[in-house]
């Protein structure tokens, strides 16, 4: 008959061993039994060792007698008896952490006695080790959302923290911290930089570095400036911009045209790669607005403006060959000046000899430098040149040009003064003109415009059909050709069923 006891090395409360990741942990068990349990003084019985662990269905190591003991394979080549029935563990990882209990079976025992054994807990401790981390580098485009995610396994438990710049991430409106995660739903530009994921427990510390950078388009550092230099100087407009990608390149209009699209300029005209732009050897028509726009291809680019004044001696621009002055109205004869600073006064010529408004009534020579003629007639026939003058001097006389005197249009069937007509008829109103060139006939009602719809044939005549109530008031018939513009105007009262009782009233009375 054989008897099987187990019995407890050690009674009492639970133990507990630490060990560090990596290392080895002796958890104690003794094989001496009681002077009383040994059949033989001294001599051990035949017993079995076994090893349990919580959570396992069998044993993780059992040993009987001399025989070689068996291993549950998740600690092959890792634990062994030492010092009897001690177990040594080897090589520990952080999964080798829990309760552990040491059982010892008597064989051929005389005595049927049975304890629990002691249970140890195999606390292990272990560094940081990292199981995730984000890129050392990232780039994110401007107003997207951006998430960063860090997290570390050990013993204990490992603290999180990050740093931008080296200043801790803490509380913020925009960043988000959670559970190693930095997250923003929208990226902004200052958010560059260098971040910081630290971990930490009492058994040592890690950190991982990501460099982030933010795509957008440019920033305009320098904008140009408004610049004033005289005629044949150089100019220099500065315009300079930072970005991510830093693959810039610069764009110069003027007037909302690129400048190397503008005849004047293109040959003159220099953008360097820092995006000055240089005109050297100024004209007057380089006056005008200047716009930087420089791009990155990322997004809408910015732009910046300056005003370009170019100071030169006064002059004259394009004169007409041909001036049509109408015979027997008001006449203007037009030098076109171009001064900066401001033209002080025009100096005329009529048929080579100097122009002495004077001489003729009604003629005079306006703060703009034209000639006025109250009436033109043959007096203003003849060929004309005009020079004008500022504090600079000037750039000499215009091309000349010859006046023509000619009849101005004339309406050969002009609108009545006033019409009356009902609402929602048709209503026809003529006008027809004649001259040399053929004038054109236009239509304008005076004051607002009306919503209703109204039409122009082509034979001058206003169509308005239907009638509407916004069609009431006054309205101008305008002939216009190379010679002169003359109107004639007219008024449209519209009659509605309140006005025709009035008008029926009225007639009846009389």
């Amino acid at each position: 008959l054989i008897w099987v006891i187990v019995i407890s090395v050690s009674q009492g409360e639970a133990s507990l061993v630490r060990a560090r990741e990596g290392g080895s942990a002796e958890l104690s068990c003794s094989l001496t039994p009681s002077a009383k349990e040994a059949t033989t003084p001294n001599l051990f019985p035949l017993h079995v060792v076994e090893w349990v662990r919580l959570g396992y269905n069998v044993p993780i190591l059992i040993k009987f007698g001399v025989y070689a003991p068996r291993v549950h394979p998740n600690y092959k080549g890792r634990v062994s008896l030492t010092q009897g029935a001690s177990l040594l563990v080897d090589r520990l990882t952080l999964e080798d952490e829990g309760w552990f209990e040491c059982r010892i079976l008597l064989l051929d025992s005389a005595k049927d006695d049975f304890r629990n054994g002691t249970w140890t807990f195999l606390s292990i401790t272990a560094p940081p080790v990292f199981i995730k981390t984000p890129p050392t580098f990232v780039e994110v485009l401007l107003g997207d959302s951006l998430t960063l995610s860090c997290g570390a396994h050990g013993n204990p438990r490992p603290t999180v923290v990050w740093h931008k710049d080296d200043s801790q991430i803490e509380r913020h409106e925009k960043i988000k911290v959670l559970n190693g995660t930095l997250s923003l739903a929208s990226v902004t530009r200052n958010i560059s930089g260098v971040y910081k994921c630290h971990v930490s427990n009492t058994e040592g510390n890690l950190t991982h570095y990501t460099q982030l950078q933010v795509k957008g388009p440019p920033i305009i550092i320098i904008s140009p400036e408004d610049t004033t230099l005289n005629m044949s100087q150089d100019a220099v407009l500065q315009c300079q911009a930072d970005a991510y990608p830093s693959n810039l390149t610069y764009e110069w209009l003027k007037q909302g045209q690129n400048v190397y699209h503008i005849e004047s300029l293109k040959s003159r005209v220099k953008v360097l790669v820092d995006g000055t732009l240089l005109i050297p050897n100024l004209i007057p028509e380089d006056a005008g607005n200047y716009t930087c726009i420089p791009t990155n291809g990322i997004l809408a680019p910015p732009s910046a403006s300056a005003h370009l004044k170019v100071k030169h001696p006064a002059r004259v621009g394009r004169m007409s060959r041909e001036t049509y002055l109408p015979a027997g109205m008001e006449g203007v004869l037009v030098c076109p000046v171009q001064a900066d600073p401001p033209m002080l006064y025009v100096n005329w010529t009529k048929d080579g000899n100097e122009l002495n408004p004077d001489n003729f009534p009604g003629w005079i020579v306006n703060s703009e430098g034209s000639v006025f003629i109250t009436t033109a007639n043959d007096n203003a026939v003849g060929m004309y040149t005009c020079t004008a003058y500022n504090s600079y001097g000037t750039m000499g006389r215009s091309e000349p040009t010859r006046v023509i005197l000619k009849d101005p249009p004339n309406f050969k069937v002009p609108p009545r003064p006033e019409y009356l007509q009902e609402v929602g008829r048709e209503l026809m109103i003529p006008c027809e003109a004649t001259g040399d060139p053929t004038p054109n006939v236009t239509w304008s009602k005076i004051g607002p415009t009306p919503r209703s719809q109204y039409t122009v044939l082509a034979n001058g005549s206003l169509l308005l059909q239907p009638l509407s109530k916004d069609h009431q008031g006054g309205w101008e018939c305008l002939a216009t050709n190379r010679v002169a513009t003359v109107s004639a105007g007219t008024v449209v009262m519209v009659l509605g069923e309140w006005a025709k009782l009035t008008f029926a009233n009225k007639y009846n009375n009389i």
